[in-house]
């Protein structure tokens, strides 16, 4: 028999070697599958009546999570009010919901923003368990048939690009996103 000291005692290294390498390059090629958006349904801030996710469907939509106190929260809404104003008439929807207990700050910060798209109350704090937000302000981007494209904790500046192309590339898309 023939024998490579050279390998002698490192066979199972070479196989495991191997393994890694494939499981790498097979998890380097998988996409994710979007997870379904959960529907909702709230009362509007200004107690005028309430939504339901349900009503945009067919629409690209961001939900921003959001309370007066949060220094980045202050951030992110001139922002929002621009990219709704761009795309409004384009199938876009902004929902900012609200998730103080106290609907008085609320207003307070609505009205000081001027803000003109939806704004929900979700003073239990339901729909933001239901959607596991970590902290303020935490966004979601959904696409037209529903799924949770994209997600992001916090804001600054540096996300206005970024954001912007995500919702620019999902109104590009059919409702069911194969474009």
């Amino acid at each position: 028999m023939i024998h490579n000291k050279k390998y002698a005692g490192r066979g199972w290294r070479v196989v495991i070697l191997i393994l890694a390498a494939a499981l790498v390059t097979a998890c380097g090629e998988q996409r994710f599958q979007a997870l379904e958006a959960e529907s909702f349904t709230l009362p509007l801030l200004d107690g005028s009546g309430e939504l339901s996710l349900e009503d945009f469907k067919g629409d690209v939509v961001y939900l921003s999570f959001w309370a007066s106190w949060c220094q980045p929260c202050r951030q992110e809404m001139p922002y929002l009010k621009q990219l709704w104003q761009r795309h409004e008439g384009e199938g876009f929807q902004v929902l900012a919901i609200n998730v103080e207990s106290d609907s008085a700050l609320a207003k307070e910060f609505a009205e000081q923003f001027e803000m003109t798209f939806p704004v929900l109350w979700d003073p239990e704090r339901t729909v933001s368990s239901q959607y596991r937000v970590p902290g303020f302000p935490t966004h979601y981007i959904i696409d037209r048939s529903g799924r949770i494209r994209y997600s992001g904790l916090g804001f600054n500046l540096a996300d206005v690009g970024a954001l912007g192309q995500e919702v620019e590339t999902l109104l590009a898309e059919s409702v069911d996103g194969a474009d």
